[in-house]
């Protein structure tokens, strides 16, 4: 084992240990419904929610395999040691193969903890909620594809990327919504001729999409045994569409601002944006005002990286044009339907956040010195770090200290008595 991966690997304990000491106490609705539904012990509950068929199914699984080993009750303790653990891994290798792709390990392990201290991230690295793991595998999708483009898109590496977009729906129904991340790599591979291309494109996308509905259609009649009788809550498609279907989620007919939406839920993304004071902190006419410095800090940067990357385009383009392409086909989809469905919750922006961070780590580089490549990583490294300091101390000031004293209950009506058993759990008494 040589000493980058001792490095990654003494970090990451670091991290676990930290995360442990600091680990959430607080409940509300999903989260405990989601846990009350493996309590359940019966398949039908671990797929009553369509928009993830592998969220519940496989903490029952997980929770059946803790329960072989230890005889405990705590199931949402391991719950959520079930989401850190795979923070962790997936961190550990987001930090391994930035380093690979771009030989700079300490801006990929910088770049790493830029991920982990945003607030989405690391609030759902604590959260049993569905947001980390499908964000994750989409990053991993993203990654994996950049890495076997480089190596020439073998099949073997399709079938793996196939595989991960299958498991990244099953997760989060929502991940459809970037199907065209493989076929644009499959478009920029060099060795193929276009036919072949094409015919690979078709090949990848019908047996995704074959695949992804088979699986509804065995959850939904031979699982649920739905059916498609009289249009009630028995029938498949309101089961299918469950979330569409139900007035109070993202089809809610009140009139919405967009806008509002997206400024609101990719602030709290970053940093704890809006639920310290019942206002938005960024207050660029008080600058230095120390309730609204961290923000206004924030905002700056993600200004600025805008107003860089547009500005040097060209060059950022004939650089990574792989990655920006790519990319185009993660971010855009993301910002576009999360907006549009309920963009003021943070939860609906862990995966773009991270794709924002790659971001701004390519923009950043597209803009380094030819005849001066330490001065130019040493500059990057700096600013990397500043946002770091920024980040944790801001976020775990004001999110993860908070919700670490507990218990906290946020909306839990209609199952305040079971939540409060799962609040009172014997590993918190010890």
């Amino acid at each position: 084992m040589n000493v980058k991966k001792i490095i990654l690997f003494l970090l990451l304990l670091v991290l676990g240990f930290f995360h442990l000491r600091y680990l959430s106490r607080t409940f509300d609705w999903d989260s405990c419904v989601y846990a009350l539904n493996i309590q359940k012990n019966r398949w039908e509950s671990a797929f009553f929610n369509p928009h993830h068929l592998g969220f519940e199914s496989s903490g029952l699984l997980y929770w059946k395999w803790i329960q072989s080993v230890l005889k405990t009750t705590d199931i949402m303790f391991f719950l959520r040691l079930r989401i850190l653990a795979v923070s962790l891994l997936f961190l550990g290798f987001f930090i391994w193969i930035l380093y690979r792709l771009y030989e700079d390990f300490f801006a990929a392990i910088l770049l790493g903890l830029l991920v982990q201290f945003s607030q989405a991230f690391w609030f759902y690295s604590y959260h049993n909620d569905t947001p980390l793991i499908h964000s994750c595998l989409m990053a991993v999708l993203f990654l994996l594809t950049l890495l076997f483009l480089r190596k020439g898109l073998a099949l073997k590496h399709l079938a793996l990327l196939w595989c991960i977009q299958l498991l990244s729906i099953y997760f989060h129904q929502s991940n459809v919504i970037h199907f065209g991340i493989v076929p644009m790599a499959i478009l920029l591979e060099q060795k193929r001729y276009f036919g072949v291309k094409l015919r690979l494109i078709s090949i990848y996308l019908s047996t995704l999409a074959i695949a992804t509905v088979l699986s509804y259609l065995f959850v939904g009649f031979i699982i649920l045994k739905r059916g498609l009788g009289p249009i009630d809550e028995k029938h498949f498609s309101f089961w299918m569409f469950l979330y569409a279907a139900i007035n109070r989620w993202g089809m809610s007919p009140e009139e919405k601002n967009y806008v509002l939406f997206f400024y609101r839920g990719i602030g709290d993304a970053f940093l704890v944006f809006q639920n310290v004071v019942p206002k938005f902190r960024v207050d660029f006419s008080q600058f230095y005002s120390k309730t609204s410095v961290a923000f206004n800090l924030n905002a700056a940067y993600w200004l600025t990286i805008i107003m860089l990357g547009m500005l040097n385009f060209k060059s950022l383009l004939r650089q990574f044009k792989s990655e920006i392409i790519l990319l185009t086909f993660w971010l855009i989809p993301s910002i576009g339907f999360y907006t549009w469905w309920e963009g003021y919750f943070f939860e609906f922006w862990v995966g773009t956040s991270i794709a924002l961070w790659l971001l701004s780590f390519y923009v950043l580089k597209s803009y380094a010195i030819a005849i001066l490549p330490q001065f130019s990583k040493s500059l990057l490294h700096s600013l990397f770090l500043v946002m770091v300091v920024l980040y944790f101390l801001t976020n775990f000031t004001f999110s993860t200290l908070p919700r670490s004293v507990g218990p906290k209950f946020g909306y839990i009506e209609g199952i305040q008595g079971p939540v409060l058993k799962l609040a009172d759990e014997s590993i918190y008494q010890r």
